[in-house]
């Protein structure tokens, strides 16, 4: 599931003068295309707010969508509630079955389930959209005759010609967040490098197991491996590739678990804050943090309590994006029993900015390697429950933000 909330008003706007302008602007607004799916497009006024997308079920049976629709209600119930006013909804099936011989669309008793749910809640439906394998429909358009409208308006609409002409295509959400291949002799230089940083022998992780960071047996010692991660973590937002050096040192770090939420903290704020953290309280604090606590009532805190707590306030998602893909980089070039530990970052990443699938399919990849990774198990906890992304000014602009004015306004029901 992705989610995504501009945060800001200082974005491109594109104007959409009906549904196929509004089909044609979505996937730029997103980021990806993805088939057999459900959209949920909130507004704020006239633009584009949370957009969110779940997998079809696997038909139109009530016991199949009953989750579906529950988790519409909730969004729409969420968006109500952050806005002060009932909330305002489009909803765009996407779907590789064809029209039926009668001419109607593939998940229309879906796609008016979900309509009356809405309504029920209060909600306004700005615009209820169906696209096929061979055509789309509006269901909220009274002049819309029966049959499919040819996919070319879509492609052809005045978004897809003006504002979106000459963009990036967007990618298929099945490469989103695809492993790269990298070079082989990158992979031998960084193999060669992690030779000289070994996990018992990383600068202050003398006598560590490979899943835990030091006791703090000494101040200097315990701030020492703090500011070694924090280096790690200003390396990995900069602006310039990974070095060999830089990237065997994150490699590392990500198998130490206190580190791995050093290295977290810096990106969710500045690298030098947990540094900070740590002069402030006693010696040791950071090391030995359990992964999870034994049970959720148990007290004392846990790196998922920690994530939990922070994360769904953090709102400088536009600055992961290039984070995450120098992640993916080390995880290309990591050996393979090294990965885990990388893949739970980039996991954790993606869910950051919006995107479950992505992050769901990097901890099945952590899991395959190392089944009881106690960090990807975390992330996989962590990660099952959605969470809203804001565009930011620049990443808004890079997608392309959407208003939209439905054909015609939906009528009652």
């Amino acid at each position: 599931m992705t989610l995504s909330t501009p945060s800001n008003d200082s974005r491109t706007i594109i104007r959409c003068g009906g549904s196929a302008d509004f089909l044609a602007a979505l996937p730029h607004v997103t980021g990806f295309t993805a088939t057999d799916s459900v959209f949920l497009v909130g507004f704020a006024g006239s633009r584009s707010d949370t957009v969110v997308r779940a997998d079809l079920p696997p038909h139109e049976e009530p016991r199949e969508t009953l989750a579906l629709l529950d988790f519409a209600s909730e969004l729409a119930r969420d968006l109500a509630a952050s806005h002060g006013a009932p909330a305002t909804l489009a909803i765009v099936i996407t779907s590789s079955a064809a029209f039926a011989a009668d001419g109607s669309p593939p998940w229309q008793r879906l796609a008016r389930r979900l309509e009356r749910r809405l309504r029920r809640d209060g909600a306004e439906i700005r615009d209820l959209c169906v696209v096929a394998a061979d055509g789309w429909a509006s269901l909220l358009d009274p002049r819309a005759s029966s049959g499919p409208r040819p996919l070319s308006e879509i492609a052809e609409s005045s978004v897809a010609r003006g504002p979106l002409r000459g963009a990036d295509p967007p990618v298929a959400l099945a490469e989103l967040g695809r492993i790269p291949d990298a070079l082989p002799e990158r992979i031998a230089a960084v193999t060669a490098e992690l030779e000289r940083h070994r996990p018992l022998d990383l600068p202050g992780s003398e006598g560590v197991p490979p899943h835990r960071s030091e006791p703090g047996s000494t101040a200097l010692a315990h701030f020492r491996w703090i500011s070694e991660t924090a280096q790690v973590a200003h390396e990995l937002r900069e602006g310039s590739p990974l070095s060999v050096g830089a990237t065997a040192r994150l490699i590392r770090c990500c198998q130490h678990s206190d580190r791995w939420l050093v290295l977290a903290l810096g990106l969710l704020t500045r690298p030098e804050f947990p540094l900070e953290l740590a002069r402030e309280f006693p010696t040791g604090r950071f090391a030995g943090v359990p992964v999870e606590t034994p049970s959720d009532d148990a007290p004392g805190w846990s790196i998922l309590r920690i994530l939990t707590g922070i994360c769904p306030e953090f709102t400088e998602h536009a600055r992961l994006a290039a984070v995450g893909d120098r992640v993916l980089g080390a995880v290309a070039e990591a050996p393979e029993p090294q990965r885990p530990g990388l893949l739970a970052m980039s996991a954790w990443l993606w869910w950051l900015r919006g995107s479950q699938t992505v992050a769901q399919r990097h901890l099945a990849a952590a899991l395959a390697i190392d089944p009881s990774h106690e960090l990807s198990r975390m992330v996989r906890r962590l990660a099952s429950t959605p969470i809203a992304r804001p565009f930011s000014a620049a990443g808004f602009a890079r997608r392309g933000g959407a208003t939209h004015a439905p054909s015609r306004p939906a009528a009652p029901r």
